[in-house]
């Protein structure tokens, strides 16, 4: 009987049991011994010891009507039928390719959705080339191994990665820092990749994502964009959504420089504070002498001080009090006499710098309303708040131990201090310039000829007469 027009027989006494032999199963299928042999993986088997039997009752639904020939990974299936023969393989492999031979796996699985439905969809998979798998059955065996892994969660969009992601793991991470990655999950990440699927999300379209804000943007806010997207694919990966994280390895391409740090002179803070109104004004002088970071300078309450000694336990970002950067940012320092009576004029209140409801003052819109139009009339480019910071750390190095630098504006690791904050001018260079100058360059009235020290020339002379 032609494959294409199977049709389910009716079972004959001598095999009306519970299990079947493939001659038995080939008589109740109406078909030969080789087919059944061929499509072994697709029908219900029962093997006791080394012998496969057949299930009779489980070929009987199966076969319940017609099945119409076609690829044997995309049946065809008849109208008219009840239930169709599910003829998906559990695996098959085939090889292609010209010059070099690939080895490929084709199967189906059953993908749970989010919604709780169940999606059967066909995946295709390269396995390695002929001479890393030189007969099928290692082929086979390899496609084995992937199958035995655990399989994504297609269907499940990056955007509901994310919901997923900021109702359970967000609540875990420091505020401050979870504040970091939504804000740059909703400002870059989700237009991007927010309605693909979390599967479909490669290495390459990583790449190609960073490569195309590298040309608006700076490679901090790149670097922050990938940690980002990278946090969520990775915890997909530990909930086994994902097989792997595709911004393992990742490198950030070339892009923007980081903002320019501007080393300020003391007549130029000066002039600076001097053309602000409170309390911006205080503020500057404040940040120039602590050299606290904006979150936290915003962040003092009077209630801080005991004496002279104030205690930095808090910073204000977004908007919100929280715990400061880590712990050797929880520091006391002694502020000077002379800038405590001025923050004093300020007046009375619960924050020490407030606006005029009695809120702390925001220091973006300081910035940018106040700040920034004082230093470009006065004719000087500031990268923002930090520079204040940058500029105290330099100054201080050069009197004062890194180590005690680096306590006093809270960083973790003097290397920081060192790499980071600390900024060499061009006026450093002069000192140990000149110095060099004096020893070699000791009597510059002499000829060219002339040796360039006499005390060179003494032991030379002496060499000569001995």
């Amino acid at each position: 009987m032609p494959r294409s027009h199977l049709q389910v027989q009716a079972i004959p006494s001598s095999i009306g049991q519970t299990l079947l032999t493939v001659r038995e199963s080939s008589v109740l299928l109406g078909v030969s011994q080789s087919w059944v042999r061929r499509h072994i993986r697709e029908l219900p088997t029962v093997r006791v010891g080394r012998l496969v039997r057949f299930d009779s009752a489980l070929l009987q639904r199966q076969f319940q009507g017609k099945y119409t020939a076609g690829n044997r990974l995309k049946p065809e299936g008849v109208k008219q039928m009840s239930l169709r023969l599910r003829r998906y393989q559990r695996r098959y492999v085939y090889k292609t390719g010209k010059k070099i031979k690939v080895w490929y796996g084709m199967f189906r699985e059953d993908i749970p959705q989010p919604d709780g439905r169940v999606v059967r969809r066909q995946r295709n998979v390269r396995l390695g080339t002929l001479s890393e798998f030189p007969t099928r059955a290692a082929a086979y065996e390899e496609l084995s191994h992937r199958m035995g892994e655990k399989q994504p969660l297609g269907g499940l969009s990056f955007s509901a990665l994310v919901e997923r992601w900021n109702a359970v793991v967000v609540p875990t991470i420091r505020s401050t820092t979870a504040v970091y990655y939504t804000r740059m999950l909703k400002a870059h990440v989700l237009p991007a990749f927010g309605e693909k699927e979390i599967s479909s999300i490669g290495r390459y379209d990583v790449e190609a994502f960073l490569a195309e804000r590298a040309k608006m943007y700076c490679r901090n806010t790149l670097r922050g964009m990938r940690v980002s997207l990278g946090r969520a694919l990775s915890w997909a990966v530990a909930c086994g959504w994902l097989e792997k994280n595709p911004c393992a390895g990742v490198k950030l391409p070339h892009a923007g420089k980081r903002i320019k740090r501007t080393i300020l002179k003391p007549e130029q803070t000066i002039a600076i504070a001097r053309r602000l109104d409170e309390p911006y004004s205080t503020l500057i002088l404040f940040l120039a002498v602590s050299g606290l970071r904006i979150s936290e300078a915003i962040g003092i309450k009077w209630t801080d001080f005991e004496g002279d000694v104030l205690r930095i336990s808090r910073r204000i970002y977004d908007g919100k009090p929280g715990s400061t950067k880590n712990d050797q940012s929880q520091r006391s320092l002694p502020v000077p006499n002379s800038l405590l009576t001025r923050m004093r004029l300020l007046g009375n209140g619960e924050w020490v710098f407030r606006s005029r409801t009695g809120t702390p003052i925001n220091p973006g819109n300081a910035l940018k309303r106040y700040v920034r139009p004082v230093v470009k009339n006065l004719g000087i480019e500031i990268g923002g708040w930090h520079d204040f910071r940058h500029t105290l750390v330099t100054r201080s190095l050069k009197k004062w131990p890194t180590k005690v630098i680096s306590e006093m504006v809270g960083h973790s690791d003097v290397h920081t201090t060192l790499r980071v904050y600390q900024h060499i001018e061009t006026e450093d260079f002069r000192g140990p310039m000149n110095e060099l100058a004096d020893e070699l360059l000791c009597d510059v009235t002499k000829s060219s000829s002339a040796t360039p020290c006499s005390s060179d020339s003494k032991e030379d002379g002496a060499e000569g007469g001995s």
